[in-house]
């Protein structure tokens, strides 16, 4: 199983977490200036395409743990549409996410916003030398997570760690920080049942097409695994909110469909029902969370740790990730070499 990259570096997930918690801790204080300093406003995070689901779930987790407004925007808009992105008279603070450095929108965004004066910029990324980590104020550089798969997998759950360490920095939530210290160990005690889950879920022909379920920062979980699926097998699938599944989408669902529901404790009664709800129209369901026997569905993984919603959304990607993968195999196609995609994105003009 282990004779690609793709495979090995979802592999050694927990091991690049112990590093990625270690690094970003120890400069906990300069982290802490840099954005106490600027004391924004407003923090807008930024990416493209999986960097963008990292927003996603890294706005959430930053703006409820430190009762910052924070959103998530694709880079695109950040210079495509700059007076809908930037509030007026409030100070910015952009966090970009990339995993090279180097992708043409994420660069071009925060050249846009260093030129025109709209926000300090601070860069997550894998590559000290790249177009990104110049142009910004201040960088956190992973060179831990440099990938050669074409797909991000480790990279992905790294820059995100590394966007809760700082969420719990600024908060000050010595709480929340020593919950990410766990994720690692907490990964490891469940990976082999992770695993099991995912080959046996990936490699069954009955299930024709995927939806994964999140609600706040879990739906840029549930929308990366949905990207993983496509990326590396061109199955059809797609991602919502699970209360906005009710409103049309639930429609689709046949017996040939699995859900993927990333649970969430906030609506726990809610997300009981809509399991029931996608049963009763013969789809299938699997979720992905802690304490699940008042759920119906199919399959279960308990990821087991005691953690807050934010603080176990690291650990439900290794199965998200798994699942594509095994199903990439089921199809005969070769992980590391998606279709149609590189491992940069570089656009003309």
């Amino acid at each position: 199983m282990g004779s690609n990259y793709t495979y090995s570096e979802i592999n050694k997930q927990p091991e690049t977490w112990k590093k990625t918690y270690q690094q970003v801790l120890e400069n906990r204080e300069e982290i802490s200036a840099k954005i106490e300093a600027l004391q924004p406003d407003e923090v807008i995070f930024t990416g493209c395409g999986t960097s963008y689901y990292i927003s996603i779930s890294a706005a959430y987790t930053f703006g409820e743990l430190t009762g910052i407004s924070s959103k998530p925007i694709p880079s695109s808009e950040i210079f495509l549409a700059p007076k809908a992105v930037f509030p007026k008279n409030k100070k910015v603070l952009v966090i970009a996410f990339s995993r090279s450095g180097n992708t043409s929108e994420v660069v071009k965004a925060v050249d846009y916003v260093q030129e025109h004066n709209l926000a300090e910029c601070i860069s997550i990324t894998a590559y000290p030398e790249s177009d990104l980590a110049k142009l910004s104020n201040y960088t956190i550089v992973l060179p831990h997570v440099q990938e050669k798969s074409v797909v991000m997998t480790g990279s992905f759950t790294n820059l995100l760690l590394t966007s809760q360490i700082i969420a719990g920095i600024v908060a000050n939530n010595e709480a929340f920080l020593k919950e990410l210290n766990q994720i690692p160990q907490s990964a490891t005690a469940i990976w082999k049942e992770t695993e099991e889950l995912a080959k046996k879920v990936g490699e069954n022909p009955a299930y024709q097409s995927f939806i994964y379920l999140g609600l706040g920062g879990h739906f840029g979980l549930a929308s990366e695994g949905m990207l993983k699926m496509k990326e590396m097998t061109q199955v059809s699938c797609e991602a919502y909110n699970p209360l906005e599944f009710r409103h049309g989408p639930i429609s689709v669902v046949t017996e040939e469909y699995m859900i993927i529901h990333l649970a969430n404790n906030t609506i726990r009664k809610y997300e009981q029902d809509i399991v029931k709800d996608i049963q009763d129209v013969k789809g299938k369901v699997l979720t992905i969370g802690h304490d699940l026997d008042g759920y119906r569905s199919d399959e279960k993984l308990n990821l087991k740790a005691s953690l807050s919603d934010h603080a176990s959304s690291v650990l439900m990607l290794p199965f998200l990730q798994l699942c594509a993968y095994y199903r990439n195999k089921l199809l005969n196609l070769d992980p590391d070499k998606p279709r149609n995609l590189n491992q940069v994105v570089v656009l003309d003009g």
